[in-house]
C-alpha cells in the first residue's frame, strides 16, 4: 500500500470590505445550501430588515453541515448588524477546522465572500484585521485578564457557541463566558447532541419546564429563532451516506476484586456482566481480532477507493498506543493522536485530513473523535471503547458518514462501523436508525442511562474491580443500518482458510442459537448456557470437528 498527501499553504489573513449580491447569484448559492443553512441565511435577512433577535438555536445532526453557519453569519451580517464574530469550540484542532473552513473555496464560491478567521487564544484584539476570531471553552475559562471581555466591549459581535453541551449550568465555563454572552450582539447555540451525558442542565439553553431536566423549549418566540436539521434531513438532502455495522460477538475470563473467576459465553448476551465481559474484550484478544478484522477489510476497500481513511477509537490511551504498535508491527502506518499530546496530536489530525504523500490514512485516537473530527473520506470506524453514552455514540459514528463530493457518486458512498455486540451499544445504533425516519420535532428520547459527561465514568469504577483474563470473537454479524436488512448466512466455500472455516461454524452456531431463542421466546443466553455446560470448552478454543459436532447437537437439541 501507498500513501501520499498534498499539503496546502495558508494564505495571509486579510479582512476583506464587505459588499452585497448580485440577487441572482443570491438565489443561485441559495440551491446549494442544505435546509437549516438556507433557514439560516433567511433569518439573517430578516435580522437585516429589522427583525428584533437575540438567539438562534441550532440542532444540526452530526455531519448535517453545521460548520459552514457561521460563516453564514458573518458574510451576512458584518458589518451591518456586528463588525465580528467570536466562534467558540471545544478543543484546539477544531479552532484550526473552523479558520481553515472559511477559506475553503467551495464554502466562499457558495456564500459569496472572502472573509477570514484567526485563531486566537487569550491575546489582544484577537481578530488581527479578520472578521472572526475562533477560541475554545477552555481558553476563555482561562481567560484571568478578561481579554474576550474587554474585546466584546470595544466592538459588536457575533458569539457562536459550537457544541454547548460541554458549558454545565452554573458551572466554570459558564461563568467564563458569561459576561461574553451578555454583550454579545446575537447568540447562536449550534450542536448535533444537545444533550449532557450526566443529564445536567446545559448552560444558556432554555427549558420549557422547571422539573424536567431534559425538558428543552425548541419553539420559535419573538426573540429567539429555532432551526432543527434531523438525520433524516440529512439522508434526504444526501448529507450523510449509507451504513454498516459490523458486530462482533465474544466471551471472556475475568477475576473479580476477591479472585473469584467469571465467565461470559457472548458478549452480545452477558446481561447484567456486560460491563465486566466488554472491558475484558476491549484489553484482551478479542480487541486484536476486531481490530485485525476492521483493518483487513479497510485495506481492501483503500485498494479500490484510494481516498478511504480508517478511524481507530480506543478506550484509553494506554490501549491507543497498544493498538497503534501492534498495526505498526504489521506494517499498518498507523498514527496516534490522544489528549495528552496536544502539540503533536495537532499535527496528527491535520495530516489525517490531508491526501498525499504525507498524509496520515490509519489514525488511532481517544477522545479527540468525539466530536467536530470533519474528515469526510474517513470510510471505515473501529469501535474500541467503552464508553456507552448515546449522545458519545452517535457523534463516534457520525465521524465515518459525511459525504464525500471526491469519492464518486452518492450512491456508492458506505460508511463501515466495526464494534463489540454488547447490547448498550446496539441500543444506541437503534435510536439513530429511528432517527433517519423520525423527525426531530416529534422524536421521544431514549431511556439510555448515561454517565457523567459522557465519559463512561461508570465502566472505569467498574473497570477498578476486575483483572480481565481472556476473551475472543465468536463470530461477526453485519447490520446494513437503512436498509435493515441481514446478510445471507455464510456457505462453505472451498478456497476457505481454516480460520476461516471455523468463524463460518462459530457464526452458524450463533445464529441457530440466536434463531431458537427468539422463536420459543427464551432469555437470552438460555441456549448458549447448555451448550457450555455441554461441552465444558469455550467454542472460541474448539477445533473445526468440535464446532462441527457443537452444531449438529444444537440442531437435534434446540430445533428451530
Amino acid at each position: 500500500m501507498e500513501w501520499s498527501s498534498s499539503a496546502k499553504p495558508r494564505s495571509e489573513c486579510v479582512e476583506l470590505p464587505h459588499r452585497p449580491r448580485p440577487e441572482s447569484n443570491k438565489r443561485k448559492r441559495g440551491m446549494q445550501l442544505r435546509r437549516h443553512q438556507q433557514e439560516l441565511v433567511d433569518i439573517c435577512d430578516a435580522v437585516l430588515q429589522g427583525r428584533s433577535l437575540t438567539d438562534i438555536i441550532c440542532a444540526v445532526t452530526p455531519g448535517g453541515g453545521k460548520s459552514l453557519l457561521p460563516q453564514i453569519l458573518a458574510s451576512r451580517l458584518i458589518p451591518s448588524i456586528a463588525d465580528a464574530l467570536c466562534w467558540v469550540v471545544p478543543r484546539r484542532v477544531l479552532q484550526d477546522q473552523g479558520a481553515r473552513g472559511f477559506q475553503d473555496p467551495s464554502h466562499r464560491m457558495m456564500l459569496g465572500h472572502r472573509l477570514e478567521a484567526m485563531v486566537s487564544t487569550n491575546q489582544e484584539y484577537p481578530t488581527r484585521g479578520c472578521a472572526a476570531y475562533v477560541t475554545t471553552y477552555q481558553a476563555l475559562a482561562a481567560d484571568v485578564k478578561k481579554i474576550n471581555a474587554k474585546e466584546f466591549r470595544r466592538k459588536r459581535y457575533l458569539l457562536v457557541l459550537d457544541e454547548p453541551h460541554h458549558m454545565e449550568a452554573d458551572g466554570m465555563w459558564h461563568h467564563a463566558i458569561q459576561p461574553l454572552y451578555d454583550q454579545a450582539t446575537l447568540r447562536v447555540l449550534m450542536s448535533g447532541t444537545f444533550e449532557r451525558g450526566d443529564r445536567m442542565r446545559m448552560a444558556f439553553m432554555p427549558y420549557a419546564s422547571s422539573h424536567q431536566l431534559d425538558d428543552i423549549d425548541w419553539e420559535n418566540t419573538v426573540s429567539r429563532a429555532v432551526i432543527r436539521y434531523s438525520l433524516a434531513d440529512a439522508i434526504r438532502e444526501h448529507a450523510c451516506i449509507d451504513l454498516t455495522v459490523h458486530y462482533a460477538n465474544c466471551q471472556a475470563t475475568w477475576l473479580d476484586a476477591q479472585g473469584v473467576e467469571h465467565h461470559v459465553e457472548s458478549l452480545a448476551e452477558a446481561g447484567k456482566k456486560t460491563s465486566e465481559a466488554l472491558l475484558t474484550a476491549l484489553k484482551t484478544e478479542a480487541a486484536l481480532e476486531l481490530l485485525h478484522t476492521g483493518v483487513k477489510a479497510w485495506q481492501e476497500h483503500r485498494a479500490i477507493h484510494p481516498r478511504s481513511k480508517l478511524l481507530v477509537v480506543a478506550a484509553n490511551i494506554e490501549q491507543a498506543q497498544k493498538y497503534t504498535a501492534w498495526l505498526q508491527e504489521r506494517g499498518v502506518p498507523a498514527k496516534i493522536a490522544t489528549s495528552d499530546d496536544t502539540t503533536s496530536a495537532y499535527r496528527t489530525i491535520k495530516a489525517f485530513k490531508r491526501q498525499g504523500a504525507s498524509a496520515v490514512d490509519c489514525l488511532i485516537t481517544v477522545a479527540m473523535a468525539y466530536e467536530g473530527l470533519d474528515v469526510p473520506a474517513i470510510t471505515h470506524l473501529i469501535c474500541l471503547t467503552h464508553i456507552r453514552t448515546k449522545p458519545w455514540i452517535e457523534q463516534v459514528v457520525h465521524r465515518a458518514t459525511r459525504m464525500d463530493p471526491l469519492a464518486g457518486p452518492y450512491e456508492e458512498q458506505r460508511a463501515y462501523i466495526y464494534a463489540p455486540d454488547d447490547r448498550p451499544f446496539r441500543e444506541c445504533m437503534g435510536y439513530i436508525l429511528a432517527q433517519r425516519q423520525v423527525d426531530l420535532r416529534s422524536s421521544s428520547r431514549d431511556g439510555t442511562q448515561d454517565g457523567a459527561g459522557h465519559d463512561g465514568s461508570g465502566m472505569e469504577r467498574t473497570e477498578l474491580r476486575m483483572e480481565p483474563l481472556s476473551s475472543g470473537v465468536l463470530g461477526m454479524r453485519q447490520q446494513g443500518l437503512w436498509a435493515n436488512i441481514s446478510g445471507p448466512t455464510p456457505v462453505e466455500d472451498p478456497q476457505e482458510t481454516p480460520k476461516e472455516r471455523l468463524d463460518r461454524l462459530r457464526l452458524q452456531i450463533e445464529k441457530h442459537v440466536r434463531a431458537h431463542e427468539q422463536s420459543r421466546r427464551l432469555k437470552h443466553g438460555t441456549v448458549n448456557s447448555a451448550v457450555y455446560r455441554h461441552f465444558k470448552k469455550s467454542r472460541t478454543s474448539m477445533t473445526e470437528a468440535e464446532l462441527d459436532k457443537v452444531l449438529r447437537w444444537v440442531g437435534k437439541a434446540f430445533p428451530l
